[in-house]
């Protein structure tokens, strides 16, 4: 038992002791822009996800897939660009610094159309309702609009 332990700790050892190599610059590295837009594009499609799902599943659609169509790569090339930029570590954080300032804007362009649909909604709503007929009757309405100088004192008092 005392051998078995030892062996382990000596296989951790030996592992714990191994570096991690910067991984190469691959050939085919995707852009620094081009790797914000992917993100960006990736952040919206998997938000939209968790929206719509039925309709994005229903259309075929796949965040991997849709990605790697819209941009021409493949996974492989995503996959070492990806590692080369998170061994870069102040290259990853320009990366998405970018990509967290670029969906501040756009969440704000949406917002602003969002609002001016709204602002749309709600006057079309007001006209609609001065289109509305009056719910008051219409012998109501005229003696409302009477003036005193108008009335049949006399045929006021015939009613009564």
């Amino acid at each position: 038992m005392k051998r078995l332990l030892i062996a382990i700790l000596t296989f951790f050892c030996v592992l714990s002791c191994h570096q991690v190599s910067k991984p190469k610059k691959p050939k085919n590295l995707i852009s620094r822009e081009k790797m914000v837009d992917i993100i960006i594009d990736m952040s919206l499609l998997t938000s939209t996800r968790g929206f719509d799902k039925k309709n994005l599943d229903s259309n075929g659609i796949t965040v991997q897939s849709y990605i790697y169509d819209k941009y021409n790569i493949d996974s492989l090339q995503f996959a070492e660009s990806n590692e080369y930029y998170i061994f870069n570590l102040d290259e990853y954080d320009a990366l998405y610094e970018k990509v967290d300032d670029s969906l501040k804007v756009l969440k704000k362009q949406f917002q602003e159309i969002q609002d001016q649909e709204e602002e749309a909604k709600r006057k079309k709503d007001s006209l609609d309702k001065l289109k509305e007929p009056d719910l008051i009757p219409i012998k109501h309405r005229e003696v409302k609009n009477l003036k005193p100088e108008n009335l049949d004192v006399e045929a006021l008092k015939k009613k009564d």
